[in-house]
């Protein structure tokens, strides 16, 4: 979660600084930047906190087989993504059971 806020205060950063450093008083130029700039931080912001590395969306149909199997079976995808989720997140982990229900119900 560290690397998604870092990266979403990077791109906050870059796509404010245009725009304080250019003041206008052309109410059409304000505009334009306004309807142009706001709904890309919008969809930017939301889809980076939102979108799953592809390691977690091929995983999803051996999630299914985990959860299924009660745990017995666990696929090569699936086990790529715990390993990915255990590298790329810090401390306290979901269990594997709630990782594998967050990948079929969110992806």
């Amino acid at each position: 979660m560290d690397l998604l806020r870092t990266l979403g205060m990077i791109l906050l950063a870059c796509a404010c600084a245009p725009t304080m450093a250019h003041e206008t008083s052309d109410p059409f130029e304000s505009a334009t930047y306004g309807t142009t700039l706001l709904p890309f931080i919008i969809v930017g912001g939301t889809t980076a906190l939102t979108v799953w590395n592809t390691n977690m969306k091929s995983a999803k149909s051996d999630a299914l087989a985990f959860i299924g199997s009660g745990g017995e079976i666990r696929g090569a995808q699936f086990e790529q993504a715990v390993r990915y989720y255990h590298s790329a997140y810090s401390q306290p982990y979901m269990s594997d059971e709630q990782l594998a229900l967050a990948i079929v119900t969110s992806i």
